[in-house]
């Protein structure tokens, strides 16, 4: 005999799956109908520049600044930065190839297929615009779908300035270089967890790779959406939770592989919000 309770079980849980499944087409569906310029993108060109937090464009002081828009310089000439944070180290272990590596996964993970560009066009002695590059791009690759454009900078903060030594922000560290800048000859460092204000001395008070985007679609290049700092523009879902590490109560021992670890993990966390779906 039939049992009536298990016929029951079944069916709420077929009408459960059914009206979840109903919720996310629907959801999907407004997304597509609220978003058309989307469509057709897959295919997305990835252009890398590093931004060490020592220097500056000759039309932007730093990343955050404003959104990377087509007239943006994205190749130099570089000048030296009017204003530096005391605290703050470039840190050159994080490198194009990691932060490629990273972003290519991301846009992966949301539909895309992403390609790295293996070099920029154009001379780096003079200034050359985002619309520039496109434009010699799409010579050369008539299938892009869209640019994505990328400024990261990789920057460690010491909890306190160095005692007897001048600010340490003229050039790029390696992670055990800022290590040793805190304790000579050790391997690790304690990651402060406390606000700055709290930390002690002789320890880190914070690591964090900036990141700048915007994607344009060709071959019209308008803009998509467009990320600097904290900003957001176009529709990218924007909603970001504390991506770890955050502030916490207790210090804790960090070496190279753990600090690294610790920003590009928080990197990727952001990337998951930041970055929308493709359809």
């Amino acid at each position: 005999m039939i049992n009536l309770m298990s016929l029951t079980q079944l069916f709420l849980a077929i009408t459960v799956l059914s009206v979840s499944a109903s919720c996310v087409q629907l959801s999907d569906r407004e997304y597509v109908q609220d978003n058309p310029q989307y469509q057709g993108v897959k295919r997305v060109v990835v252009f890398l520049q590093r931004w060490p937090g020592y220097l500056q464009l000759s039309n932007q002081s730093n990343l955050s600044e404003g959104f990377i828009k087509k007239g943006t310089h994205f190749l130099g000439p570089w000048e030296k930065a009017a204003v530096m944070a005391p605290r703050a180290l470039d840190i050159r272990d994080i490198d194009d190839t990691l932060i490629g590596e990273v972003l290519l996964e991301a846009l992966t993970s949301k539909g895309y297929q992403p390609f790295l560009a293996e070099a920029l066009p154009g001379p780096a002695a003079a200034p050359l615009s985002v619309a520039a590059i496109m434009d010699q791009y799409q010579v050369m690759d008539s299938g892009t779908d869209a640019f994505l454009f990328c400024f990261y900078a990789p920057t460690l903060y010491l909890s306190h300035p160095p005692v007897g030594q001048a600010t340490p922000g003229n050039r790029s560290y390696s992670l055990l270089e800022a290590i040793n800048l805190v304790d000579a000859g050790s391997q690790g460092v304690t990651w402060a967890g406390p606000r700055a204000a709290l930390a002690p001395k002789n320890s880190i008070s914070h690591g964090f790779i900036y990141i700048s985007m915007t994607v344009f679609k060709a071959p019209d290049q308008n803009m998509l959406w467009e990320v600097a700092g904290s900003q957001t523009g176009g529709r990218t879902r924007p909603w970001i939770p504390q991506c770890p590490p955050g502030p916490t109560d207790q210090n804790y021992w960090a070496d190279v592989g753990i600090i690294q670890t610790l920003m590009v993990n928080n990197l990727k966390c952001r990337l998951r919000h930041l970055i929308p779906n493709a359809f």
